[in-house]
């Protein structure tokens, strides 16, 4: 890196080069940062501010500090200033954080800005949050999607110290997803991934269901829309397939492509050899297929599957890339279908042909709380990210591994400018109600920080040996 200074200072690199190097060194400085919590209830007028401020020591699960009453099930992030961040729960409620509340402070506590339960407004969700976005074409958030097991689809209003729903989509089915193009084109259709056969389409402007998209043979349990063509739609069902819809075309037409794990090679031009588009019998995995990605650009595709495969697909030819990303990957059938998806870090995070995605490990009977992080086009594993002081609250006992689970990680958030523009930040949503929080690290504050661990420790022991003195005085 300090090569890089020099030759930045002298001129000789892009700024754009500096900014990919640096971004790139964060990712792989990425820690665990357990003294950053949330808390879903408010302050208590007895704790004077600097109560924010508490030692990562007294943060311990015992103390009933979280997100939500029960298991945080999916979190958003603004796209503008990353600066909110929306969090849904299995309670079921939804809340707003502001996460410049904390600065670069490493140990603080984080109070929700605004909410909504099923107790505090009449038209809330009444069940589980399966999936939520925040409106992509506002500064500053205003409004939010959700979906949730009461079979709805709602647009809430955000203000500033409440969460307001306005509008409700009614289905007769369970949505299990949804998908909202951010393209500067986009025809504001809001694409829904449901327990029915079709993926459902919603005008934002009407507010009226539209049409239906045939294909799949069974639940979707993810949709994306492809971030450089606001007409391309992906999805993914538990029939094992993933389809590519063009919404411009009316009914079974819309289907214009399927993806083939056995298809390296993809759809080449109509006077050489190749496949139909669209291969009814197609397959992308040999397991229900639970999150469906695109990259920032564009150009390719990123699947995952209860195959325990993470696939990466051309996006132009559909072929599969072949991309293997080892044993390590887990992604277990689940008792409730949900969606499961890799998070794709953005473009300008790091070079070109070093995309990077990371995995939370899916394990319905003995998850241990981990992140993967790869890179996309090789599968090289980067690093591991553990939930610290998992494993030791295991081997004491305090329960079997469940839904409500510390080490569950139930969806991924990113957020690019964290700490005042200082670092990168990554959360996670845990089957127990909590959000953790993921900061990039430098070495330097690594090794204060031992530093301090050590004074605390002979402390510690000084304060052993005169309390053993004072004894054998008396």
């Amino acid at each position: 890196m300090n090569s890089y200074l020099l030759n930045r200072t002298l001129g000789s690199i892009p700024p754009s080069t500096f900014h990919v190097a640096q971004t790139s060194r964060l990712v792989q400085l990425l820690e665990p940062a357990p003294g950053i919590r949330f808390v879903s209830r408010p302050a208590t007028g007895a704790s004077p501010p600097e109560d924010q401020n508490i030692h990562q020591n007294t943060l311990d699960d015992g103390d009933g500090i979280a997100a939500h009453q029960a298991g945080v099930k999916v979190l958003a992030i603004d796209q503008f200033e990353g600066r909110y961040m929306v969090s849904g729960g299995a309670d079921p409620s939804i809340h707003l954080w502001d996460l410049e509340s904390r600065g670069s402070d490493l140990h603080h506590v984080h109070r929700s800005i605004a909410s909504v339960t099923k107790a505090s407004h009449r038209e809330a969700h009444t069940h589980a949050i399966t999936s939520v976005s925040i409106y992509p074409f506002d500064p500053t958030p205003s409004t939010i999607l959700t979906t949730s097991h009461d079979r709805t689809l709602k647009l809430s209003a955000l203000e500033p110290t409440c969460i307001t729903p306005v509008h409700t989509f009614s289905f007769d089915f369970t949505p299990y997803s949804h998908s909202f193009s951010s393209h500067p084109a986009s025809s504001l259709l809001i694409a829904v991934g449901t327990s029915e056969k079709t993926v459902r389409l919603l005008d934002l402007r009407s507010g009226l269901a539209t049409h239906a998209l045939p294909g799949h043979s069974s639940g979707v349990l993810s949709v994306s829309w492809a971030p450089h063509r606001p007409h391309i739609l992906a999805s993914g069902s538990t029939d094992h397939q993933v389809i590519m819809f063009d919404v411009r075309r009316a009914g079974r037409n819309a289907a214009i492509a399927t993806l083939d794990m056995d298809d390296p090679t993809g759809v080449v031009p109509v006077s050489g050899p190749g496949r139909s588009p669209f291969a009814p019998h197609a397959r992308a995995h040999t397991g229900a297929v639970t999150g469906v990605r695109w990259t920032s650009s564009g150009s390719h595709l990123i699947t995952a599957g209860q195959d325990a495969r993470i696939r990466v697909w051309d996006a132009a030819t559909g072929a599969n890339t072949l991309v293997h990303f080892g044993p390590r990957v887990r992604n277990s059938v689940s008792s409730h279908l949900a969606e499961r998806a890799p998070l794709v870090l953005p473009g300008g995070i790091m070079a070109t042909g070093h995309e990077t995605l990371l995995w939370p490990n899916f394990h319905e009977h003995d998850d241990r709380g981990e992140i993967f992080v790869f890179e996309m086009r090789e599968g090289t594993f980067v690093k591991r990210l553990k939930v610290p002081g998992l494993l030791a609250r295991r081997n004491l006992g305090q329960g079997r591994v469940s839904a409500l689970s510390a080490g569950r990680i139930n969806a991924l958030a990113w957020r690019g400018n964290g700490a005042s523009g200082e670092g990168l930040e990554l959360f996670s949503a845990h089957g127990d109600g909590t959000i953790r929080a993921w900061v990039s690290r430098d070495e330097i504050d690594d090794e204060e920080n031992e530093e301090n661990e050590e004074e605390v420790d002979r402390k510690r022991k000084r304060e052993v040996l005169e309390e053993l003195y004072r004894m054998n005085s008396t």
